[in-house]
């Protein structure tokens, strides 16, 4: 093989390999969507950690999708009871991925969620009921049966159960 035609071909090898990275990642780029997060974990001064806007948000902007895991009431059970949603059926509760979980409770909300079918699976949708400011605490409300199973708890701890 002549020393030019070898030359010839690493180049052409060389070439290819620097344009097959350089297409692939226009590809990726074009096919990965980009996701950014409205929402970002703080100190709360309601109750320990928070979840906060990350940037303005406009009233029914969807905040977070949350995948959610479905698992039985049974299953549950410590300081993980106090993290969980009620799900459709009375012995489910969902656990949620993200920051989901992390949103403190408030009687005058600003935002609500909903439980959606997805492909991968079930998630959790946070929107916004009003136009939030940056940096604003999002809350939701927790809703009666939330309070009322923990005030029948506390009530069995003094009792000695």
């Amino acid at each position: 093989m002549e020393p030019s035609f070898f030359a010839l071909l690493v180049i052409i090898f060389f070439a290819g390999a620097v344009l097959g990275i350089v297409f692939s990642r226009k590809i990726r780029q074009e096919t990965e969507p980009a996701y950014e997060t409205s929402v970002r974990t703080g100190k709360s001064n309601i109750s320990g950690r928070g979840a906060f806007a990350a940037n303005d948000i406009s009233q029914w902007d969807i905040v977070e999708r949350c995948p959610v895991l479905v698992v039985d009431e049974d299953d549950i059970g410590g300081e993980l009871l106090n993290y969980v949603f009620y799900g459709d059926d009375e012995t489910k509760r969902l656990v949620a991925m993200g920051n989901g979980m992390l949103f403190n409770h408030s009687s005058f909300p600003n935002v609500a969620y909903y439980l959606e079918e997805t492909p991968l699976g079930p998630e959790l949708v946070i929107y916004a009921l009003r136009d939030i400011r940056k940096d604003e605490e999002l809350f939701y409300n927790y809703g009666s049966e939330w309070w009322s199973t923990r005030a029948h708890q506390s009530t069995m701890n003094r009792a000695g159960y």
